[in-house]
């Protein structure tokens, strides 16, 4: 969906904004970052590799008026302006950041404003505005020969690691009147999300990856808060795994053949299923869309969330793979004599 391979800076502000509450300060700078040909591919790779698998597409937001969203104003006025006002607006987004950094976890840092050229957006070539910030400091030991040459030292310095961007926000120059399309990267999200919430104040935009997340996340706090008061933990498990393999098999989702592929499997919560994603859709507003392309990158962070694993009192573990799992080899019991629950698993051999 985003290709970054063309993509250049063209032009850059850095300035450095200290923690509000702990009165950090600002230093601002008076001029535009010089880009040469040996700093300009490392600060890409820098800034864009975050970026390059980049799926879920967020907009900014406003409660009342998109217009008094300060980052959306100053992004518009960049576009507006390019390279003559990037250094103006770049002063106005750093004071902004630093309005907002009032939680007592958010680190100061330098703060990068970026005029981008060359960006490909579902095939479409447009710029973008890039704002990144950089907050963690890494030791790097720093070789060299004394002037003799016959002898090597060695200190310690304190420095950004290039391999790690901590915050950014890639906006695309398309949708303005939606808010933009943009790219979100917040690597700590101690700090109550400032970032995306106090700062960019942004929304994901509904489409086929979020409704793909959406109903993943539906199902999982399904499970979660109806399923798992009546079901034992291996029905639970089949019904996540029986989600994910669904999803993972279409490339459409249909929710009525959702609904008769996984939720009728599960006659006994069939209609609890149904009730629950009536009042899910309600509160979070998802305009009910019953037919989406399915998301890969939203599947795979679904299976880092559900739960395969079966864990008993007796420190025991029973793990069920969602691909190869055969779940009707696992019995569930009750032993009266010991007064105790037990799962009985068929095999062939042991691996």
């Amino acid at each position: 969906m985003v290709d970054l391979s063309e993509a250049q800076l063209a032009a850059l502000a850095v300035h450095r904004v200290g923690n509000k509450l702990r009165d950090g300060g600002m230093h601002m700078s008076d001029e535009l970052f010089h880009l040469n040909d040996e700093i300009r591919p490392i600060l890409e790779d820098y800034f864009f590799k975050p970026f390059r698998k980049g799926e879920f597409f967020w907009q900014f937001a406003h409660e009342t008026d998109l217009s008094l969203n300060e980052i959306f104003t100053y992004t518009t006025a960049i576009f507006d302006t390019k390279r003559a006002g990037l250094l103006t607006h770049s002063i106005s987004i750093a004071k902004h950041l630093y309005a907002q950094s009032t939680h007592p976890n958010i680190k100061p840092g330098e703060l990068y404003v970026a005029w981008i050229t060359g960006c490909q957006v579902q095939g479409v070539m447009m710029d973008a505005v890039g704002i990144f910030k950089s907050e963690n400091k890494d030791t790097f030991l720093h070789i060299a020969e004394a002037g003799d040459g016959e002898s090597v030292g060695v200190k310690a310095e304190q420095g950004i690691n290039i391999k790690r961007l901590d915050k950014g926000a890639l906006i695309f120059n398309t949708f303005a009147e939606d808010g933009y399309s943009l790219l979100m990267v917040d690597k700590a999200q101690e700090e109550g999300q400032y970032w995306k919430d106090d700062f960019l104040h942004i929304r994901r935009i509904q489409d086929d990856s979020f409704y793909t997340e959406a109903y993943l996340d539906m199902c999982g706090d399904f499970v979660e808060e109806v399923y798992s008061q009546t079901e034992s933990k291996k029905d639970q498990v089949v019904f996540l795994n029986d989600t994910i393999n669904f999803f993972a098999s279409s490339k459409e989702f249909d929710a009525d053949a959702f609904e008769n592929n996984v939720a009728l499997n599960h006659p006994e919560v069939a209609q609890a299923f149904t009730m629950y994603k009536q009042k899910f859709e309600e509160e979070r507003e998802i305009t009910g869309e019953e037919g989406f392309a399915v998301s890969k990158q939203a599947i795979r962070e679904a299976k880092r969330r559900f739960k395969s694993l079966i864990k008993l009192d007796t420190g025991v573990e029973i793990k069920i793979d969602p691909k190869k799992g055969q779940t009707e080899y696992v019995e569930r019991g009750f032993d009266t004599q010991l007064q105790m629950g037990y799962y009985k698993i068929y095999f062939n051999q042991e691996e």
